[in-house]
């Protein structure tokens, strides 16, 4: 039987952003910003765009986007007042509309929803480095940032700068998307970001135990969504969002561990 070193590669790949994702994906639940991700996404959509039009990886395009909108969003909170949320609201539908404009529908739709087939070497090794940064970074800033996602008041009074905390998990959140986007598209990056952590809290009730099993569901849903869609040409992105949301329903008869 031959090997598709190919999709061994992809799936290697793939690992880490998963890995990646999983840590990520537990901070937002603990944080409750899950739907601020999913809104979120959407603001790569003009620099995958560029990427397309002008023969440079879409990825590179996608996390300047990214970094330019959360800094924006970040930026505004302080100065306006508003909620995280209804700025987010605002930059993402800008960023989309602008960025249906500038691409086809054909490309449109592999942004939306992914096509490993695109997905080149030096990206795939792009995508394994960008993934260690996050996943060192959410390491060794775990505990810092666990504390300012469950009580930000209690994180302050102990010297930790809460904007600052706030920025580095949005930053790395930025790195995270933009890495998986091109395996399950911009409208279903949320489904790395969402279900695994809410799946893993349904189910584990010790914080590390919460952690642990997020990052391996991460890992089931991207890899079992890869494969799923190779042998039934389908989008990556919605075989890994329905093996995420099949587990997540099975979770809801499981009794809650300790």
């Amino acid at each position: 039987m031959a090997i598709n070193y190919n999709l061994i590669i992809i799936l290697v790949s793939a690992a880490f952003v998963a890995i990646a994702s999983g840590l990520v994906s537990s901070f937002l639940v603990l944080r409750r910003m899950t739907l601020v991700s999913d809104a979120l996404s959407h603001v790569a959509l003009p620099g995958i765009a560029l990427g397309i039009i002008f023969k440079f990886q879409p990825i590179i395009g996608g996390l300047l986007f990214l970094f330019i909108g959360i800094l924006i969003i970040w930026r505004l909170e302080f100065q306006t007042k508003l909620v995280a949320e209804s700025l987010t609201g605002v930059v993402f539908t800008t960023a989309l509309a602008i960025g249906s404009l500038m691409a086809s529908e054909t490309d449109l739709l592999e942004a939306f929803f992914g096509n490993i087939s695109n997905i080149t070497l030096s990206q795939m090794a792009v995508q394994a480095v960008l993934a260690l940064v996050v996943i060192f970074i959410a390491l060794k800033y775990l505990k810092r940032i666990v504390l300012f996602s469950i009580a930000p008041d209690l994180s302050y009074s102990v010297g930790l700068s809460n904007r600052k905390i706030e920025l580095m998990l949005l930053l790395i959140l930025a790195l995270t998307m933009s890495i998986g986007i091109s395996f399950v598209g911009v409208l279903l990056m949320s489904s790395l970001l969402i279900i695994p952590a809410v799946t893993a809290r349904q189910l584990v009730a010790s914080f590390k135990g919460f952690v642990a099993l997020s990052v391996i569901l991460a890992l089931v849903d991207l890899l079992g969504g890869i494969i799923l869609s190779v042998i039934f040409k389908i989008q990556p992105g919605v075989a890994t969002t329905l093996i995420g949301s099949a587990i997540f329903a099975l979770s809801l008869i499981v009794p809650k561990r300790a």
